[in-house]
C-alpha cells in the first residue's frame, strides 16, 4: 500500500518541499487502541475493550526503496525510510484480513545533521575552485541512514474513507505537534484481493521464478507473425492463423495482446480502440439494414473512435472496423475481414480459442493489456475495468485451459505485473519496460522511466524479469548485466528488431528472450523445445547393443548359486527402459541427461512427470 509518496507543505513553507524526509508507515486496525500509540490515555488503557486481540489482523508493514542500491521488501527501519521530492520511490506493503478496519499513521521525520551535511555540500559547489575541477563531496544516500539529530515533526493519518476503491490516490493533511496542518502527503495506493473464484493452490507446480538457462536465447513472434496494421505481414496480427503461422516458422513463443469486451470476454487484441466505419447519409435516409456483406467501401464513410472495452464480442465481430490510423493509410489498416476468409483469419479471437488452437509446443507471451496515464497528461482508456476483477477474467481462462503449455505474462503496468504474481504462483511475469525514448509518449509512472528503475521493481516483486526497450538497450546494455545480477530474466522488444543485425546483437549482449515480427520468414527456424525433445527422445531409444555372452546357462551357475558375470553384463530389464522412455517421449521437457534425469528412469511419482512436462 503507499507508493509514490508526496509531500507537499503550505503556504510559505514551500521552500521545503524539496528537503529530504524519513517516513515511517505503521498499520493499525481502528476497532482496537495501537500498540505504540502517540496519545496513551490510561482511561483507555485500563478499558478490556481496547485491549488488543490475541491474533493481529494484519503483518507487519515493510518498506521497499526503489531509487536504493537494495530494492528488496524489508522491515523499515526506526525512523522509516528516506524520501525526498522528484528523486525518491518508496513503496510500503502489508496483509490484512480485515482490510475495511484497515487505517495508517504516517510519521515524518526530519534528520537536522542531513540538513547540515547538504547545506555544507550545496556552500561548497558554489565556491569557485580552480575553474572546472571541483569535486563534490559524497553524502551518504543510504534510504535508512540518519543522523542522532532526527526528529519527528508530524503525523499523518490515512482512514478506510481515504481509500474507497480499490486503486487509486489519496491525500492527507500532515499535523504538526501542535495538531496545526503543516502540509499535505500524496498517496498513491492498491489492494490486491484474493482470486476469484478460488482455484485450488498447490506449491506442487511453480515456475514463477522458474527459468532453464541456454546458450541461445529464446525467439518470440511478435503478435504471432507480426504487426500487420502499421508494417507489412503475411497474415492480420493476433490471430489464430497468425499465432499457428509464426508456430510452424519456428517460434519458440508467440507473444499476443489480451484485453476485455464490454460482456467480460478476454480477446486478442492491441490497441484499445478502433474505428467504426458508418455510411454517410444519402440524401435524408440512411440505411441500417445493410449487412456485413453488403458493404461498400467505396461509400464516403465517417470514422467514430470506441474503446474496444465499450463494444460485446458479437459487436466486435460484426461491425466494419478499422485500425485508429485508418484515416492516414486505408489500404493496410482495414480490421474488419472479408467473409470469404476462414475463421482463424478472423480478428478478436477469445483467450479460451487461442490456448486451444494454437499449437501446444508453442509458448505464450502473454501480454495484459491494461491503460495507463502518459506524461503528457492524457489517459490511454479512461473509466476502465476494476483492476481485481479484470485480472481474474485472464487468470481463470488461463489456469482452467492452459494444460501444461508454457506461459509467460507480461504487462507495462507494473501494479498488475504485482497482482498476477500475487494472485497465483503457477506462471512466471516480465515487467514490460519502456525506458528513456524518443518514440512513444512514456508513462506517468516512474517504475517504467528507466530501465534501472524497472530492474528493481521487478527485483522488489520477485518476479521472473524484465522485458527491455531495444531503444534502450541500443544506447546501452548495462540493463541486461545488472538484470542477471539480481538473478533476473531479460527479455527485450521493439522495432529496432525489425533488423537481423540489430536481433543478433542482442543475443551477444545475453538477452534469454527476442520478440520481433515476421519470425522464421528470412531465416529457417526450429522451436527450440522440439529440438530437445526430438534429441532427449532419440537419446533414449537408441537400440541396445546385444550382448556377446550366449543366453544363461544353468551349468554355468555356480555351486553357491551366485549370480554369473554375464548376468551383470546383460540387458534383463527392457520392460522398465520402455516404460522410462514412454513416460519421457509424453513429456515437453527440455532438459539434457543429468545423473538426476537418470534416476527418474526407475519409476516416478506424478510430481516429477509434472515438473518435466511443464519445464520452461
Amino acid at each position: 500500500m503507499g507508493s509514490n509518496n508526496g509531500i507537499d507543505d503550505f503556504g510559505h513553507y514551500n521552500r521545503y518541499n524539496h528537503r529530504p524526509y524519513f517516513v515511517k508507515v505503521v498499520s493499525f486496525d481502528l476497532r482496537h487502541k495501537e500498540i505504540g500509540s502517540l496519545d496513551e490515555d490510561s482511561e483507555d488503557t485500563l478499558d478490556p475493550q481496547n485491549s488488543l486481540p490475541e491474533l493481529p489482523s494484519f503483518s507487519s508493514t515493510e518498506i521497499a526503496d526503489l531509487y536504493g542500491d537494495n530494492p528488496y521488501f524489508q522491515e523499515q527501519p526506526v525512523y522509516g525510510a528516506r524520501y525526498q521530492n522528484d528523486k525518491g520511490f518508496v513503496v510500503f506493503r502489508t496483509t490484512s484480513v480485515a482490510v475495511e478496519h484497515l487505517a495508517f499513521r504516517f510519521e515524518i521525520y526530519v534528520d537536522y545533521g542531513l540538513l547540515k551535511s547538504i547545506k555544507k555540500v550545496e556552500e561548497e559547489a558554489n565556491k569557485k575552485i580552480d575553474g572546472k575541477n571541483f569535486i563534490q563531496p559524497e553524502i551518504c544516500e543510504s534510504s535508512s541512514t540518519h543522523s542522532k539529530e532526527i526528529e519527528r515533526i508530524g503525523i499523518a493519518y490515512c482512514m478506510p474513507s481515504s481509500m474507497s476503491d480499490t486503486f487509486g490516490k489519496t491525500a492527507v493533511p500532515i499535523l504538526a505537534k501542535t495538531q496545526q496542518p503543516i502540509g499535505l502527503l500524496n498517496v498513491d495506493y492498491v489492494f490486491i484481493r484474493a482470486l476469484e473464484p478460488r482455484q485450488p493452490v498447490s506449491l506442487e507446480v511453480s515456475y514463477s521464478r522458474h527459468w532453464k538457462k541456454r546458450n541461445k536465447a529464446l525467439e518470440v513472434g511478435h503478435r504471432g507473425s507480426g504487426n500487420s496494421y502499421t508494417k507489412f505481414a503475411a497474415s492480420r496480427e493476433n490471430t489464430i492463423h497468425s499465432l499457428n503461422r509464426a508456430a510452424r516458422n519456428g517460434a519458440d513463443f508467440v507473444e499476443f495482446d489480451v484485453q476485455l469486451t464490454k460482456d467480460k470476454i478476454a480477446v486478442i487484441f492491441h490497441d484499445f480502440h478502433v474505428l467504426v466505419s458508418v455510411t454517410k447519409r444519402s440524401g435524408s435516409t440512411l440505411d441500417l439494414r445493410a449487412s456485413a456483406e453488403k458493404f461498400d467501401e467505396t461509400v464516403a464513410t465517417d470514422f467514430h473512435e470506441l474503446a474496444v472495452k465499450d463494444l460485446k464480442h458479437q459487436q466486435l465481430k460484426l461491425l466494419h472496423l478499422s485500425h485508429h490510423k485508418a484515416p492516414e493509410n486505408t489500404d493496410k489498416l482495414k480490421v474488419t475481414c472479408d467473409p470469404t476468409e476462414a475463421d482463424e483469419n478472423q480478428p478478436f479471437p477469445t483467450l479460451v480459442e487461442t490456448l486451444r488452437m494454437v499449437d501446444m509446443d508453442t509458448g505464450f507471451n502473454i501480454e495484459i493489456k491494461y491503460p495507463m496515464k502518459l506524461k503528457d497528461g492524457n489517459d490511454e482508456c479512461e473509466n476502465y475495468f476494476e483492476r481485481n476483477m479484470f485480472i481474474d477474467i485472464i487468470l481463470n481462462d488461463v489456469l482452467t485451459h492452459a494444460g501444461c503449455r508454457r506461459i509467460v505474462f507480461s504487462s507495462f503496468d507494473p501494479d498488475i505485473c504485482s497482482l498476477i504474481s500475487l494472485k497465483q504462483n503457477k506462471y512466471p511475469i516480465l515487467f514490460l519496460c519502456v525506458g528513456i525514448t524518443t518514440r512513444y509518449v512514456p508513462f506517468l509512472d516512474q517504475r517504467s522511466a528507466t530501465s534501472e528503475m524497472a530492474i528493481n521493481f521487478a527485483a522488489s516483486q520477485s518476479i521472473l524479469g524484465v522485458n527491455f526497450h531495444s531503444e534502450d538497450l541500443l544506447r546501452e546494455a548495462s540493463p541486461v548485466k545488472k538484470a542477471h545480477e539480481f538473478g533476473l530474466v531479460s527479455f527485450v522488444w521493439g522495432d529496432d528488431l525489425d533488423d537481423r543485425k540489430n536481433v543478433e546483437y542482442m543475443k551477444q549482449i545475453g538477452v534469454d528472450g527476442i520478440i520481433y515480427d515476421r519470425i522464421g520468414e528470412i531465416e529457417a527456424r526450429k522451436n527450440v523445445f522440439i529440438v530437445e525433445r526430438d534429441a532427449k527422445n532419440s537419446l533414449f531409444s537408441t537400440t541396445p547393443s546385444p550382448s556377446r555372452h550366449g543366453s544363461l546357462d544353468k551349468n554355468s551357475l555356480s555351486p553357491s548359486n551366485s549370480i554369473p558375470h554375464s548376468l551383470n553384463t546383460l540387458d534383463v530389464a527392457p520392460l522398465p527402459v520402455a516404460n522410462a522412455v514412454s513416460s519421457l517421449n509424453d513429456s515437453s521437457s527440455s532438459s539434457s541427461l543429468t545423473p538426476s534425469t537418470a534416476r527418474s528412469l526407475t519409476p516416478t511419482s506424478p510430481k516429477r512427470k509434472s515438473r518435466f512436462s511443464h519445464e520452461i
